[in-house]
């Protein structure tokens, strides 16, 4: 049986937005799952979850941005990106559905995994998807990624957390 590969991934408008963090920002906040940051030069980065079924029993969460131009209702406020001289890295996840008969007609399972992970032959399906950003500056870094609760978004901040993620990812 050949393996269908498919990608869902930040599109051009999402990468456009995701860079406007480079610039200095006035405040962020997590809420209801979703990543904001108001930025100094006006406007909002808005980071959030995009889900879909790829095939049928293969649902694959995305993580995507919007620039929302005439939103700014976060508090002013200083941090660690203030500045313009913030680092934007985007990183991908791989997800792939693996047959299992013995637990009962048209039966699977779904795993995830970082890229460089080895496929088993059995997957049926993968797919890459964009499942991190990690934001550096001089100051300090942060991670936003998809969380394990469906459809939301979570931070680790502090040094210790953000060297971690980029450990497991051999980005560190």
């Amino acid at each position: 049986m050949t393996r269908r590969d498919y990608r869902f991934i930040a599109d051009t408008d999402s990468l456009d937005a995701l860079r406007r963090l480079q610039r200095g920002w006035a405040g962020w906040a997590l809420a209801d799952g979703e990543f904001h940051v108001r930025l100094r030069a006006g406007g909002t980065v808005r980071a959030h979850v995009d889900q879909a079924e790829i095939e049928p029993g293969f649902e694959v969460s995305c993580l995507v941005a919007d620039f929302l131009p005439e939103r700014s209702e976060l508090p002013a406020r200083d941090s660690a990106f203030s500045s313009h001289s913030n680092d934007i890295t985007v990183f991908r996840g791989v997800t792939w559905l693996e047959l299992r008969p013995e637990l009962g007609p048209d039966r699977s399972i779904q795993y995830s995994a970082i890229p460089g992970f080895e496929i088993p032959e059995t997957a049926v399906a993968k797919c890459d998807f964009t499942d991190a950003i990690v934001v550096t500056s001089g100051e300090g870094g942060l991670v936003v990624r998809i969380a394990l609760r469906p459809g939301w978004l979570e931070v680790l901040e502090g040094p210790e957390a953000v060297a971690e993620f980029l450990s497991q990812r051999g980005a560190g």
